[in-house]
């Protein structure tokens, strides 16, 4: 086993192709494909499960994966420390973010990393909370955005902000104004996340402790998705208020703060399971809690520090 073997084999899972893993690296396929069988045969199990969608990791592969992922990133961390002895941050930092972490703070953070930090390049991994904690226990993120810290066991999270959460609709549709009852919620027809996801989970919450039951007329896992129902009139959901900002503002969609209980939900940053400290990982860290502040300070109260 050796150092190319883990990097080839962990592009084929990332790519989910042999095809595009070769593209990647640069190398035949069937040379990528020798390397694969090679390592599989010193191992003695099987590493890839081939099918008509692509490659999958076997049971074996993922805890290859893992270990892969921070035999390299011990690598890149060697670099990083001789690099670091002189001369200001460089180098890749990659970072999970979710739908709502990125609309709110994607842009401001490339912004400041760039002007702050020009040899930092900051690249965004955009994901659920539960797929970017599962990224960084398998330590192919650096660092990562979670409202979910329990999605992974024996990461390292710090608690960033927390939102107020509102009632989104479609302008017209039975609009309660600036806030709106949590008993009231309950009873308009819901398109909400499905059970295991963050917000879901503070909204089952809150109705277990006020012994309210929630109408769910959809379960939906996109964010996205769920902000074009809510604007077709299919039903309303809950948000953060800056995911909904822009649509609000073009008078698409409504939004009426949560009250009686209000109901918020925190934003926690979180680090590879390997993750080990550089110039390059300090100077990402300062860009995050300087946006955080200024975004807290804008929110117009909407945004709280945790």
């Amino acid at each position: 086993m050796d150092v190319r073997q883990l990097r080839y084999f962990t592009e084929i899972v990332e790519a989910k192709s042999f095809t595009r893993a070769a593209d990647r690296v640069r190398v035949a396929q069937p040379a990528l494909g020798l390397q694969i069988r090679k390592l599989e045969e010193e191992l003695g199990v099987s590493l890839l499960h081939r099918h008509s969608r692509g490659v999958e990791p076997t049971e074996a592969g993922i805890v290859l994966l893992g270990h892969a992922n921070a035999i390299l990133k011990q690598i890149e961390q060697a670099q990083r420390d001789v690099t670091d002895l002189s001369g200001p941050p460089r180098g890749a930092v990659v970072l999970g973010i979710t739908p709502t972490a990125s609309a709110l703070l994607a842009t401001r953070l490339i912004r400041t990393c760039q002007a702050l930090y020009p040899g930092v390049s900051l690249n965004l991994f955009e994901g659920l909370s539960e797929e970017v904690m599962r990224r960084l226990s398998g330590n192919s993120l650096d660092m990562g955005f979670s409202y979910n810290p329990g999605a992974a066991k024996g990461i390292a999270t710090e608690p960033l902000l927390t939102e107020d959460l509102f009632l989104v609709g479609a302008s017209g549709a039975d609009d309660p104004g600036d806030k709106i009852s949590f008993r009231e919620v309950c009873k308009r027809s819901l398109i909400l996340p499905s059970r295991g996801f963050g917000l879901r989970d503070c909204v089952d919450v809150a109705a277990r402790e006020g012994e309210l039951a929630l109408n769910i007329a959809f379960e939906i896992d996109s964010v996205a998705t769920q902000r074009d129902l809510v604007e077709s009139g299919l039903g309303f959901t809950i948000l953060p208020y800056a995911v909904i900002r822009q649509s609000v503002e073009a008078g698409r969609l409504f939004a009426s703060e949560i009250t009686r209980p209000q109901i918020t939900r925190t934003l926690h940053i979180a680090y590879a399971a390997s993750h080990s400290a550089n110039k390059a990982t300090n100077a990402v860290r300062d860009v995050i809690n300087r946006v955080v502040s200024e975004s807290i300070e804008e929110s117009g109260g909407r945004l709280h520090k945790a």
